[in-house]
């Protein structure tokens, strides 16, 4: 190649694995619009039940780097058995207490399941041949970022309450006076487009990793050529 050719971009193609990882995302997220738009049609209380979800998925954020890390190390296989195991007892004690707290046992599930849709993509072998450290740190990144930026837009921009009335907010049994609790539709509208960002990303993600090869080739022609 010239020195003054610019080197052409190839993105890889959509995959069936692409689909598979980003499907539970996108059912989380029409779960949080149902409930937004019609709060009570699955059962009463499933907006307190979505917002104790939105804090296991922050608990979930941080404990499945550590697992993703260890999966992906050099470590023998025996090791990393002891590693996770270990984690994910410790977690499960921490999530236990959150649910002995709320006086129900399905947060524990729901933990595993979400810690399991945060795995998908490692377990299911996304990312090409060493790669796999990249797509991790790209995916907790960008998890970290919705989350955050969620948030914060939630929080102070203006979110219509449509089905949450104040009837539906008596139903949850919340027991504070924090801004989920008092304006519920905020959390929910906050996991809707959580699990939205994180279905896109998961269709998408292949298109972040460079493969090795082409840094090597973009460190000298000063292009970026992508993994296919």
């Amino acid at each position: 190649m010239s020195g003054g050719e610019p080197l052409r971009t190839q993105q890889p193609e959509f995959s069936l694995v692409d689909f598979i990882s980003s499907v539970p995302n996108f059912i989380l997220s029409g779960l949080f619009f149902l409930t937004w738009i019609a709060p009570t049609s699955i059962e009463a209380k499933m907006v307190s039940s979505l917002t104790l979800l939105m804090l296991l998925e922050f608990i979930n954020v941080h404990s499945s780097a550590f697992m993703e890390n260890v999966i992906i190390g050099d470590a023998p296989r025996e090791k990393k058995v002891r590693v996770i195991a270990g984690l994910g007892i410790l977690y499960t004690l921490f999530v236990g207490g959150m649910s002995l707290a709320f006086e129900t046992w399905w947060p524990l599930a729901a933990f595993w399941g979400l810690t399991l849709n945060r795995l998908l993509g490692v377990l299911m072998g996304k990312a090409p041949s060493g790669e796999e450290k990249t797509m991790m740190q790209n995916s907790w990144g960008v998890s970290i970022f919705l989350y955050v930026v969620g948030a914060g837009l939630t929080v102070f921009l203006p979110v219509p309450s449509f089905g949450i009335t104040e009837e539906v907010v008596s139903l949850q049994g919340f027991t504070g006076d924090g801004l989920w609790e008092v304006e519920p539709q905020r959390v929910i509208v906050f996991g809707f487009l959580y699990f939205a960002g994180m279905g896109l990303y998961e269709m998408n993600s292949n298109r972040w990793i460079p493969s090795a090869a082409a840094r090597s080739a973009g460190r000298g022609s000063g292009g970026l050529k992508f993994w296919k």
